[in-house]
């Protein structure tokens, strides 16, 4: 099924007109916005509207790749480059003339860097213990959660890398600022989540709706998304604000509670980690990826807090 891009805030359409202008196109585009705007679907849908529609589109994250993994995957590796070591052909070599969507290139050190600027430039590659060159053909994507050359200005992302992907550049708005949005996307991710699980539609109440138009949404439309996955699930023919859980509640009641208290901003940031967490059961991948960090970062921060 193709990817829907859902939305009449003024924003958002520029964003899906500069997409559809680019998907013709072969050249890298970036993707700006906060985790869970929907990068990942922007990305799936430069793809399914490319030049190479059939071809694979993969995704891959420099967060979660060990230094010393990082040739292997993004170069392959070689028949007999090491001891018991099967051929493996590289990232960009299996998409072929498909799209590779990047995400967490900033986690990468320079020398790193180096190597994808060299790929992008359109460089034959050779995989790690060959000697025959591979000419890349795929598209690239690359995914920030803020602006790129606010990266590369701290020297987390070389300027030059930075200058080869921003051919296009689609910036995407927060859902918060998309209220007459959210009725609409609401609607879309009820139905699909009662079609997956085989249950009936419920009515979308008119509070419910404005308490989903008034929610912060710091998971954006991810945190929708799973909103109605969790409403999906409760059999009900109508849905009411009552039906939200306390946690959807808590966030404005801590933030309330928080500054009538003085707590800092260390501490709100570590009560939205852990409440994170626990709408992910705990999982740390999975609550990394929702927030938009690598898994060490997540780490270094529950042991800097005491967990």
């Amino acid at each position: 099924m193709r990817v829907r891009l859902l939305g009449r805030d003024p924003a958002f359409r520029a964003a899906l007109a500069l997409a559809r202008k680019a998907a013709p196109a072969s050249s890298p585009v970036v993707l700006v916005g906060p985790t869970g705007s929907g990068k990942s679907l922007f990305a799936r849908y430069l793809h399914e509207r490319g030049a190479h529609p059939g071809a694979p589109f993969l995704e891959w994250s420099a967060a979660s790749v060990p230094s010393t993994l990082l040739e292997p995957q993004l170069l392959g590796v070689e028949k007999g480059a090491a001891t018991g070591v099967a051929e493996r052909p590289g990232l960009f070599e299996a998409a072929e003339r498909g799209t590779v969507c990047l995400t967490g290139l900033e986690e990468l050190s320079q020398a790193q860097q180096a190597i994808l600027l060299r790929v992008l430039e359109g460089e034959p590659v050779e995989r790690v213990g060959g000697h025959h060159p591979i000419r890349v053909r795929a598209r690239v994507v690359a995914a920030f959660q803020e602006p790129p050359e606010a990266l590369a200005a701290r020297g987390r992302l070389r300027r030059d890398l930075l200058y080869r992907l921003d051919v296009f550049r689609i910036e995407l708005p927060p859902l918060c600022g998309r209220a007459e949005d959210i009725a609409a996307l609401a609607q879309h991710f009820l139905r699909a989540a009662c079609r997956r699980n085989r249950r009936s539609v419920p009515i979308l109440r008119e509070d419910l709706v404005k308490a989903l138009q008034a929610h912060p949404w710091p998971g954006n439309v991810r945190e929708l998304e799973q909103r109605m996955e969790a409403l999906a699930l409760a059999g009900s023919e109508a849905v009411t604000a009552g039906d939200l859980p306390p946690s959807f509640w808590a966030g404005a009641g801590t933030i309330e509670e928080a500054l009538g208290g003085r707590r800092t901003l260390a501490e709100l940031k570590d009560a939205y980690i852990r409440e994170v967490l626990a709408r992910v059961g705990g999982s740390r991948t999975e609550a990394a990826r929702w927030l938009g960090i690598s898994r060490k970062a997540l780490w270094e921060h529950l042991k800097r807090s005491g967990g």
